[in-house]
């Protein structure tokens, strides 16, 4: 099949560029003309590279990297959207033959757009940037609502790169979990995840990743025990899922969770002291298995 430029070749459509366009920023191989927000382009059927719709036409209808033929498909009438549309071509009336015609002046081709830039990288130490998470509540709201539900539990707030945290003293944590769960404009129903982490001497803090499944949202609830062998309370009452969660961080950490309904060990085992064996693995104090000697399992010497 034949085109207006002669060439034949696939079929391809005309694209409009958008802000999240591969090809936004980059150059036209035909005039070098670098792609903003809006512009018609067409892609090659064989090298996917982008041309302006206009340049593929005064190639011939053909790449002008590697000379690939292709006819280009205008959308017209219904489902075509504005940016696709061809314009219908303007009639201009002759001039009379009483009157001299001027020359047309040159059309001056409008300046490549400026490549956008490309955003500033963050400074070195300052840690990912703050950003709401697409498809869920902003930050704020979810802040606000978490600060009237928390009162008088002695939260303090803070911002954990896409969602809300509050920290409130262990003998407040299950009131704040319940709350958290139960206040209209919250209802976080859902514990992903519950985990350790081991600040040494500043203590071992319990983290709570919570969300709610019916207004999506989420935040991070947080306490912080002074050392190990202390306890929080449990919240399996708020979230059954919080079971293993709790036996596993106690086991792994050497810390408790008062009421827990069946509190032993998950992965390890007890000796005929009671203790759990080999201990809490995921404090920092716990020793490293050494390096096993050269050739123990009949792999050569390292020289």
């Amino acid at each position: 099949m034949s085109t207006e430029g002669g060439a034949a070749g696939a079929a391809i459509s005309l694209r409009a560029t958008l802000a999240n366009s591969k090809w936004l920023g980059t150059a036209c191989p035909k005039c070098s003309g670098v792609f903003a927000v809006a512009d018609q382009v067409v892609l090659c059927p064989s090298c996917f590279s982008a041309h302006h719709a206009s340049c593929w036409r005064e190639n011939g209808n053909t790449c002008a990297k590697d000379q690939t033929p292709g006819r280009i498909i205008e959308p017209r009438g219904r489902g075509a959207s504005p940016a696709s549309e061809v314009p219908a071509p303007v009639q201009v009336q002759a001039p009379t033959p009483a009157a001299p015609v001027a020359a047309p002046a040159a059309v001056a081709r409008p300046a490549a757009p400026a490549k956008p830039a490309a955003p500033a990288a963050p400074a070195k130490g300052a840690g990912p940037a703050v950003r709401d998470a697409k498809g869920l509540r902003p930050m704020e709201g979810v802040r606000a609502r978490i600060e009237s539900a928390t009162s008088g539990l002695a939260p303090v707030f803070g911002t954990a790169i896409d969602e809300v945290t509050v920290t409130v003293p262990p003998e407040n944590l299950p009131e704040a979990a319940r709350r958290l769960k139960e206040t209209d404009g919250l209802k976080f129903d859902y514990l992903r995840c519950l985990s350790g982490v081991d600040y040494q001497s500043d203590g071992i803090e319990v983290v709570y990743h919570l969300f709610s499944t019916r207004l999506a949202q989420k935040c991070v609830l947080k306490t912080r025990l002074a050392a190990e062998g202390d306890a929080v309370g449990t919240v399996t009452t708020v979230w059954a899922g919080a079971d293993w969660h709790e036996r596993e961080t106690a086991e792994m950490f050497n810390i408790r969770f008062e009421g827990h309904p069946y509190p032993e060990p998950l992965l390890l085992e007890r000796d005929d002291q009671g203790t759990i064996v080999p201990g809490p693995v995921l404090l920092k104090r716990f020793k490293l298995r050494p390096k096993e000697p050269p050739a123990q399992y009949g792999f050569p010497e390292e020289e």
